[in-house]
């Protein structure tokens, strides 16, 4: 796949000789976009405001047409182009990294200032991959409110079965580069270029399939959520429509159905019976949008 760099303009982080002269573990953070530039700039800003300072950020662009790439080069970042598929550009940005270790992190999402400094702690115990917890920032609307209530109830219960990469509530972010290169490496190159959704997950089970150490990092990451149903449904119904290449002769074919039966997590304590019915209702709202963008691809096909 072809890349292109735009030189940063200036690092707000330890620059690449330093990088090599550490001898802490260097972080390397790759960040997929796509007309992200309503909200990366906040997620660019938690990241210089890391504790842990050996951090190399890889922005990798899927063609934006708006600020995205001016303002990830303004940071500091490495910023490449990736017009494929967003499994694409997670391997893409892995392969950019200089990091013993790569946080797979999302373009809306923001960092607890800490949250580097404790996961590198966290893996010289010896994980290979931390989960992250994941919260919203404060809602302003109701649709927010469903989303904080979802990312609630999914990490108020981790255990064996949350970890489970086909029926899981859960997917690490923090992984060990080495790993995640082997994990790649399984990956056949003609999904690797078409998967949109379930990226992550196909990652996870890959690197699942070689190592079992995972740990659980809790207040690591706030989510700028969506502030309109029109965004909701054109991420989703863009989502709905990479469905089809989970039709046939996929190897993550079942991967992709298990997920996407996905409701609640299998044991509901009574008090959080508020948080599962608002989490019902957001799943069925994505879920709308995704099948009606997976209908229309098969009838254009």
């Amino acid at each position: 796949m072809s890349a292109v760099v735009h030189q940063p303009l200036k690092s707000p982080r330890a620059g690449p000789g330093e990088l090599q002269e550490r001898a802490e573990p260097v972080v390397s953070v790759a960040i997929p976009t796509r007309n992200s530039g309503r909200v990366i700039a906040r997620c660019l800003e938690s990241v210089r405001r890391q504790t842990y300072p050996y951090l190399d950020v890889v922005v990798v662009d899927g063609s934006s047409s708006d600020s995205t790439c001016r303002v990830a080069a303004a940071y500091g970042a490495q910023v490449v182009s990736c017009p494929a598929g967003l499994l694409a550009a997670r391997y893409e940005g892995v392969l950019r990294s200089r990091g013993r270790y790569v946080l797979l992190l999302d373009s809306d999402q923001v960092l607890e200032p800490t949250a580097i400094e404790r996961a590198v702690a966290m893996m010289d115990q010896g994980y290979d991959m931390l989960v992250l917890e994941e919260m919203s920032l404060a809602a302003r609307n109701w649709l927010q409110r469903l989303f904080a209530a979802h990312r609630r109830l999914i990490h108020r219960q981790i255990d064996a079965r949350s970890l489970d990469p086909y029926r899981g509530t859960v997917l690490p972010r923090f992984f060990r580069r080495d790993l995640l290169l082997r994990a790649f490496e399984r990956i056949p190159g003609e999904v690797m270029e078409r998967v949109v959704h379930h990226d992550h997950a196909i990652i996870y089970l890959e690197c699942w399939r070689l190592s079992k150490k995972v740990g659980f990092l809790p207040r690591a990451v706030y989510h700028q959520e969506p502030s309109s149903l029109a965004e909701v449904w054109r991420r989703n119904f863009r989502y709905g429509r990479s469905l089809a290449v989970f039709d046939s002769g996929n190897p993550y074919s079942e991967l992709a159905r298990r997920r996407d039966g996905y409701i609640w997590p299998r044991r509901i304590r009574p008090g959080d019976v508020p948080l599962a019915i608002q989490s019902a209702l957001l799943l069925m709202l994505l879920k709308v949008a995704q099948m009606a963008g997976l209908l229309w691809q098969k009838v254009c096909r």
